[in-house]
């Protein structure tokens, strides 16, 4: 599989930052209740370490994402039907003025031949409306692909979005390190680093849903920008 930026930044990023928790709970309660177990195990004490990292940061990769799509994103997009691009190309929509969307109709029309209801039909029938734009923003997205900057726009939601989704898990567990390390198995370093970690995500998941929203619309008028800048 080719990895390109987005895996990195979008999707690798994020993981590595939620899992720090985890770690936490791993190099101060886990290898110093185990001893050399693990070690003798795998016969190499840097492959034991490594090994637990990799694994830790690909589930918190894996159920960071999960959580972010199916949790935030579609609860704050309305389930895809009010993404920012579809609202964007929304005769309703007052960003663009009306003739800069009448021209952007006319090209998916001409490049894709999906006709974007008139404002009338959009006034009748917003929802059916919404569905048309997002059949067509599919294609529109293939057609810029990652562009100029849609692809460093769209690495940057990546980003946010999955990082909300970790941070929901990293701060869950940093109160599990928080109550363990503050006295079931007291230790201050563990125990100031759990403080920081449940503010920071703590932090995070707060400003999530407002930070996914501005990357978005951010996102999105680049990436109709971008596709206006097109030849047919």
């Amino acid at each position: 599989m080719k990895i390109d930026s987005y895996q990195i930044t979008g999707r690798l990023f994020p993981a590595i930052l939620g899992s720090i928790p985890f770690l936490i709970f791993y190099f101060f309660l886990v290898k110093p209740l185990t001893g050399n177990f693990f070690d003798l195990v795998l016969a190499i004490k840097w492959v034991s370490d490594l090994g637990f990292s990799a694994a830790v940061i690909y589930l918190s990769g894996h159920i960071g994402r999960v959580i972010s799509k199916e949790l935030i994103e579609k609860e704050l997009f309305s389930n895809g039907l009010r993404m920012p691009t579809t609202d964007y190309l929304l005769h309703s929509n007052s960003y663009f003025s009306s003739e800069y969307k009448s021209a952007i109709h006319q090209k998916i029309l001409s490049d894709f031949g999906i006709k974007i209801p008139d404002r009338q039909e959009e006034q009748k029938n917003e929802l059916e409306s919404r569905k048309k734009i997002i059949e067509a923003v599919s294609l529109v997205r293939a057609k810029v692909g990652r562009g100029s900057l849609t692809g460093q726009h769209s690495d940057e939601y990546g980003f946010i979005r999955n990082l909300a989704g970790c941070s929901v898990v990293a701060m869950i567990f940093s109160v599990v390190n928080l109550i363990i390390f503050s006295g079931i198995y007291s230790n201050k370093i563990a125990l100031a680093l759990s403080f920081s970690t449940v503010a920071i995500y703590t932090l995070i998941v707060l400003l999530g849903k407002l930070l996914i929203n501005n990357f978005g619309h951010s996102y999105a008028r680049i990436l109709i920008q971008e596709y206006m800048t097109l030849k047919n």
